[in-house]
């Protein structure tokens, strides 16, 4: 399985996407157990089935997305204002990053 993942680390992130949105769509057909549990989340949350399909991809573009993060190289990294960082770290408070793909803000 490590190898594997390493192996699949290497594929880039779109063509590792597409693969789990099919995977996604896959488990959400053959499981039974999946799709009940799936579509009875989303019912309780006030959602029809129509609304959260895309969920239903998205859920497999993140386990997709496992190797690649276990076992990929270093992205790069821009900071804004890090000397809040360096206040929050000398008080010993906590951090929350939040970060977006290129492109998306």
């Amino acid at each position: 399985m490590k190898t594997l993942f390493r192996v699949l680390a290497l594929v880039p992130l779109p063509v590792l996407h597409a693969m789990g949105a099919l995977v996604g769509w896959l488990s959400f057909v053959a499981s039974a157990t999946y799709r009940k549990r799936f579509v009875g989340n989303a019912r309780q949350a006030g959602y029809r089935l129509d609304q959260v399909r895309g969920a239903v991809a998205q859920s497999g573009k993140l386990i997709a997305e496992v190797p690649r993060l276990w076992f990929g190289g270093p992205v790069h990294i821009e900071w804004e204002n890090e000397t809040c960082i360096e206040e929050a770290r000398a008080r010993g408070k906590g951090i929350v990053f939040l970060n977006a793909a290129p492109g998306l803000l």
